[in-house]
């Protein structure tokens, strides 16, 4: 590449790494200004532990359930030999993909009124269980592995379970830790799906909690959200290094 041109890429990468990043530095910089006693004595610092306890179980919980059905599911899908059927199943996970999440609030609304799961954090983890994203990035991951692998497995004899657990899962490791990053972000982040299943303050997430506090103490509200992002900050630089490193 033409060193001149090479010298302006990278002074405009620069230039748009600044802009993205220049949000986070004032957040962090005015959360100087407040008082650490404001912080400690203020009404709703129980509401902020609770909402960030029932944050965490959202998250942990939600990535576990998400990673267990479609695992399998994208490994099932990428080992069915007609690709007729192969296509439908991706096709389906598609038009889920596709399908505005606000369609479904209602139907879901109602099935967690019939079956008594209505606002509680049971009910939200199973609203949140079926991925398509997932299941579509696991199948991708399944399709990738060349297919000697499982041949010659099973020349040898072994059983689907051993083809799951010794050749499939630990190829496709980088994409779990993947899934599971964006997963966990996604939960972190969940808004819709609180305030529509939800009803009981002491089982908000920090999203609702933050969402609702007032607008008259910035620096307060900066600290708070900055406590909210800084668990997300350092899951994503231990994934990139574990990811790097495999």
């Amino acid at each position: 590449m033409n060193p001149r041109k090479e010298a302006t890429y990278r002074m405009l990468s620069l230039i748009a790494a600044v802009i993205f990043v220049l949000p986070c530095v004032f957040l962090v910089f005015l959360t100087f200004d407040i008082n650490p006693d404001d912080l400690w004595q203020m009404d709703s610092l129980m509401e902020f532990i609770c909402a960030y306890k029932n944050t965490a179980i959202l998250a942990i919980a939600g990535v576990l359930i998400q990673i267990m059905i479609a695992l399998p599911a994208g490994y099932a899908i990428a080992r069915i030999p007609s690709p007729k059927a192969q296509t439908f199943f991706l096709l389906t996970c598609v038009f889920f993909l596709l399908l505005p999440q606000q369609a479904l609030m209602l139907p879901q609304y109602l099935v967690l009124m019939n079956i008594g799961w209505l606002d509680s954090l049971e009910g939200l983890l199973i609203m949140t269980a079926f991925q398509p994203w997932m299941i579509l990035l696991f199948w991708f991951a399944a399709k990738r592995i060349d297919s000697s692998l499982f041949d010659s497995a099973i020349c040898d004899g072994a059983s689907n379970w051993v083809l799951f657990r010794k050749i499939y899962a630990p190829i496709v490791r980088p994409y779990v830790m993947i899934a599971a990053f964006l997963s966990i972000a996604e939960s972190w982040n969940l808004l819709e799906q609180p305030m529509t299943f939800l009803q009981s303050k002491e089982r908000y997430p920090l999203s609702m909690i933050l969402m609702q506090l007032s607008t008259d103490n910035a620096e307060l509200k900066n600290v708070l959200c900055l406590l909210f992002a800084v668990p997300l900050m350092i899951l994503f630089c231990t994934m990139v290094k574990k990811i790097i490193d495999t």
